[in-house]
């Protein structure tokens, strides 16, 4: 596997996750992307990861903000973590306290 910046990984198992040249590709797409969706002091509710899937379905790339009295108490890589697992996405990208995370169509397995 090859190490993200902020302890996230990607897969190189063929397969399993998006290729190397899509996810670079994603990578700068998010560079450029605002944020869609905000962390708040309440943190990662179920009404939150509801909105983040409805966010997924509709557009594949999500951007995510954190609020930085959650950011402070929790850190990003146990955020980014729940926030990948509950959804079943991959974090592409993790700069501060935003990140950004990846479901492909194919991948909805729960609709909400």
């Amino acid at each position: 596997m090859s190490k993200m910046r902020g302890g996230q990984k990607i897969s190189d198992v063929k397969g399993e996750g998006p290729s190397k040249k899509k996810f670079r590709r994603l990578s700068e797409r998010s560079a450029s992307a605002k944020p869609k969706i905000w962390v708040g002091k309440a943190g990662l509710t179920d009404e939150f990861i509801t909105q983040l899937k409805k966010q997924l379905k509709v557009d594949k790339l999500v951007k995510v903000k954190v609020q930085k009295s959650f950011a402070s108490v929790h850190g990003m890589n146990e955020i980014t973590g729940a926030a990948a697992a509950a959804t079943g996405a991959y974090v592409i990208d993790v700069r501060g306290r935003t990140f950004t995370l990846y479901r492909e169509k194919d991948d909805v397995s729960e609709t909400s």
